[in-house]
């Protein structure tokens, strides 16, 4: 029996695996190709692709992509005029093209592909124009974040006036756009309990066609390590809004307020993947990084290898959607994540004080902090329950498969 063709539209090149959106997109392209045969597209800047294309197609993997530069500011003037009048938010504009959608409609139709699987739903335009011309098309769309939250947000959150109006004003957008995208899909998979109910409650309509599927996560270590030191290490880039708005609000209304207590403990924060003079901008009006007790460790090669290092992990979302990488990427390396609750409602598998540690306010930090540094018994159980969480609920077997049997049961119909 031939193999059933995929196509794979991803929002950028999953290659390398660097980042956790990379990450997350590399190994569900891998682990899908052992039920399919994957033809995978992205949008990536002139010269960016040619690595990635080499390397997926040593693994019998099919690479298409256009040359086009998706990067940008979160509020970008251009974008926002062209965007008067546009259905599409501007923030989901700059992924498409007319090039594009000719281009995959010609693979689909040469390759006879029926599955289209979708990530992200500013990619999900390509999936709409292929069922405008192949109505009988079965669309899978894979919800990594439900995007108008994100704008939903940040409107609340920041004090701009005119951002609030920006954010209103393509709240609307992302919001309609979503639920539409939603009714054109076969099937959905979100990534978080949370966003699952945020989504059919919106749209009970889609109930039947929704699941909850978790990322995988690739375990490395079954055991849980002694350090000895009490540090935290926060693996974020802060260039993108979410953690710039959720590292700020934990700095002054958490780490600011227990500074001095920290301090005499000689406990620090360990930032990874950004350079110093950008961490060193983003914290000026703070303070230094020294007096702030926070280091700046840059880029690292091995970020389970860096985890391991330190004693606890932080996840201070206060925007998002879906589970953070950061999360998971503790847990599998047996570090108690000190998580908000954004962060714990996203799972039904996530209790407190049993594989994650919740925090709300200045007071709940730092009393949780002190019980585990006084009860290491507490420590080693969460650190445990955390390894034991990711083994059993994620898994890219698990995801790969999950997909492949709701494919087959539609077939059946």
């Amino acid at each position: 029996m031939m193999t059933e063709r995929l196509l794979y539209i991803s929002s950028q090149c999953p290659y390398p695996a660097t980042d956790g959106g990379k990450i997350s997109l590399y190994y569900s392209v891998t682990n899908l190709s052992k039920y399919f045969r994957i033809y995978l597209f992205f949008p990536a800047k002139k010269g960016k692709a040619e690595e990635a294309k080499e390397h997926f197609r040593s693994l019998g993997i099919n690479v298409y992509h256009i040359d086009k530069q998706t990067i940008g500011k979160w509020i970008d003037l251009k974008f926002l005029l062209l965007n008067i009048g546009d259905p599409l938010p501007f923030k989901w504009r700059k992924y498409y093209s007319k090039e594009a959608l000719l281009y995959i409609n010609k693979l689909v139709f040469d390759h006879n592909i029926r599955l289209i699987f979708v990530n992200f739903p500013h990619m999900m335009s390509y999936a709409a124009g292929i069922k405008r011309i192949k109505p009988d098309a079965i669309v899978f769309f894979r919800e990594h974040n439900i995007e108008y939250t994100l704008v939903e947000q940040f409107g609340k959150l920041t004090r701009n006036p005119i951002m609030k109006k920006i954010a209103e004003w393509q709240l609307k957008k992302s919001k309609a756009k979503e639920v539409d995208y939603w009714r054109i899909a076969n099937r959905i998979f979100y990534m978080s309990d949370y966003d699952y109910k945020i989504a059919t409650s919106l749209a009970p309509e889609i109930k039947d066609k929704s699941k909850v599927l978790y990322e995988g996560f690739n375990m490395k270590f079954s055991n849980v390590e002694s350090v000895n030191n009490s540090d935290f290490i926060y693996t974020a880039n802060l260039r993108i809004i979410q953690n710039d708005l959720s590292f700020n609000w934990f700095i002054e209304k958490i780490w600011l307020p227990n500074l001095r207590f920290f301090k005499k403990l000689n406990v620090h924060i360990n930032i990874t993947g950004n350079d110093t003079e950008f961490v060193k901008s983003k914290l000026r009006r703070l303070g230094s990084l020294e007096t702030l007790n926070i280091r700046n460790i840059g880029f690292v090669q091995d970020i389970d290898k860096e985890i391991r290092k330190y004693k606890y992990v932080l996840s201070p979302t206060v925007i998002g959607s879906g589970i953070r990488l950061k999360v998971l990427n503790g847990m599998a390396c047996g570090k108690p994540v000190f998580a908000t609750p954004l962060d714990l409602k996203t799972s039904n598998v996530f209790t407190d004080m049993e594989n994650i540690v919740c925090f709300e306010d200045a007071k709940s930090f730092v009393d949780k902090f002190q019980l585990l540094e006084t009860e290491p018994t507490i420590y080693r159980n969460i650190c445990q329950n955390a390894l034991n969480t990711i083994r059993k609920y994620f898994s890219w077997e698990k995801y790969a498969e999950t997909i492949h049997n709701e494919f087959t049961s539609l077939l059946r119909v």
